[in-house]
């Protein structure tokens, strides 16, 4: 992705921030006290990540962002439910509230809770029940493809809630599906307009 083709400057720091994890440099301040005061007064995110549970994947690491620069809402399978209060609410707040310039849904590679949507039935009440009652499905002919069809399926959910649909019309706000691959620390992003995975380049 070259810089003339981002669609915004959220984007491009996001993916700025990449090419600085992924080349073992980021460089990203983690929050103390002696930084305190430098956002204590507001915050002013360019992006909101909807990443998994896994411990494995750190969006403000993998971004390599400072604190106040993206806000993250985390849950298995990165779901977008329209029936979870704290999903919804966290969305509305950071697209009319905060503005942010985009909406990224970060999958990853290996993901259990893909693997477990074939097995509802075998998993503890609590797990199946969330896994099973937002919708998800098992949708592919291999792993991969199903853990990359989840995102894609996420993204559409979005798409379809009607304030995320409005923001996007008026170009305010950018839908983006990432998948992060934890082996390598390569990054993929769907293009809509190719219909396509395409890894990150690591070098601009």
């Amino acid at each position: 992705m070259s810089e003339t083709t981002y669609p915004n400057d959220g984007l491009r720091q996001l993916l700025e921030g990449y090419r600085h994890f992924f080349k073992g440099n980021p460089p990203r301040k983690g929050f103390c006290a002696l930084h305190a005061e430098q956002i204590a007064h507001t915050q002013n995110p360019h992006s909101m990540v909807i990443s998994c549970f896994d411990s494995r994947v750190c969006p403000e690491a993998i971004f390599a962002t400072n604190d106040g620069h993206i806000c993250v809402h985390r849950n298995m399978l990165n779901q977008v439910d329209p029936n979870d209060a704290s999903m919804m609410a966290s969305l509305r707040f950071a697209v009319e509230s905060l503005r942010v310039q985009n909406i990224v849904v970060l999958g990853h590679s290996n993901c259990n809770a893909v693997a477990k949507l074939k097995d509802l039935a075998l998993l503890p009440q609590e797990i199946s029940a969330w896994l099973g009652g937002c919708g998800a499905t098992y949708r592919g002919d291999s792993y991969e493809e199903a853990v990359k069809n989840n995102v894609l399926d996420q993204l559409q959910r979005l798409s379809c809630l009607d304030f995320i649909a409005r923001a996007v019309r008026k170009a305010q706000l950018h839908l983006e599906g990432m998948l992060f691959h934890i082996h390598s620390g390569r990054l993929e992003r769907y293009d809509a307009v190719q219909n396509k995975w395409i890894f990150i380049e690591t070098e601009e």
